[in-house]
């Protein structure tokens, strides 16, 4: 039993021991911490991640249908979480706001969103709850982004009748499909391809234009598992959505016959109406670019 008073304990405890306890690979307990802080902060961000998903789906419901201004585009976006914006540092980052952006710049009116998109939606459930919603929307302009949910639980023949599906059912010359994105890894790229050229085949008949999502990925290389996704290595981050934006909104510009009912000579037609209505947007809160 060790004495109760200070100084008794200091007599009874061998205290040299400590001096014992240097370490011999200070470089290793060097790279282990660096490896220990590398983790918790990849932990926190893979923890906001999952916030963004609520965070990112009650920001584009503030506004189911929002009132049009006069001479105001329609875009309607369907998918999965990508559409939502998730994996971006504020859904305005997204790939779907960027494309109402590239639209607005490009068309000199004003931009009504309405993204229909869910977090998690596989394509049956981008045909039973999202392409219905379609005929009372009179869109002007169309995106999809599905099959990254596919791929994790991919059937070949499900994924075939879906695509096809899908396509039939998009509005002919207003519409881009975002083809599945690139996987990297060999188990699940090798079922994304597949999906790829069954979705590609699918469209391709329907006069749907598929955007080279995966090529363009692909052409990053290994070094975009850094820079071109968010922390779960799955959804593509503020640079990946940038490329998202480009990659469809290229496809729809220089595809013949798509975007035909849309002006995009540039801002010089708007209206004194059109301007002072964008002087008014709201940047948040409200998923209306003008």
């Amino acid at each position: 039993m060790l004495p109760a008073t200070g100084a008794g304990l200091r007599d009874a405890v061998d205290w040299r021991f400590l001096t014992r306890l240097k370490p011999r690979y200070p470089r290793l307990i060097g790279v282990l911490a660096v490896v220990l802080l590398l983790t918790g902060w990849w932990g926190l961000r893979l923890w906001h991640l999952r916030g963004e998903v609520a965070g990112y789906r009650s920001y584009w419901s503030q506004v189911t249908m929002p009132i049009a201004p006069p001479g105001a585009l329609r875009y309607v976006a369907l998918g999965d979480s990508a559409a939502q914006g998730v994996g971006a540092s504020d859904p305005q980052h997204g790939y779907v706001s960027l494309i109402a952006d590239h639209l607005r710049a490009s068309s000199g009116r004003p931009v009504v969103v309405i993204n229909i998109s869910k977090s998690g939606a596989r394509i049956d459930d981008v045909l039973r709850d999202q392409v219905p919603q379609l005929g009372g929307l009179d869109p002007d302009f169309v995106t999809v982004d599905v099959g990254g949910n596919d791929v994790r639980r991919y059937q070949t023949s499900v994924w075939s009748t879906g695509a096809a599906s899908l396509c039939a059912q998009l509005p002919a010359g207003r519409s881009v499909v975002a083809d599945v994105p690139w996987f990297m890894h060999a188990y699940w790229e090798h079922d994304a391809r597949q999906a790829r050229d069954a979705l590609t085949q699918a469209c391709g008949k329907d006069g749907v234009a598929v955007a080279p999502l995966a090529a363009t990925f692909e052409s990053h290389g290994w070094i975009g598992m850094f820079t071109l996704y968010a922390a779960d290595w799955f959804h593509p981050n503020d640079h990946g959505h940038r490329l998202w934006a480009d990659a469809i909104w290229n496809t729809a510009t220089s595809t013949p016959g798509l975007l035909r009912q849309v002006d995009l000579s540039g801002p010089t037609a708007r209206t004194d109406h059109q301007r002072a209505s964008a002087s008014a947007e709201p940047r948040r809160g409200v998923p209306v670019a003008r």
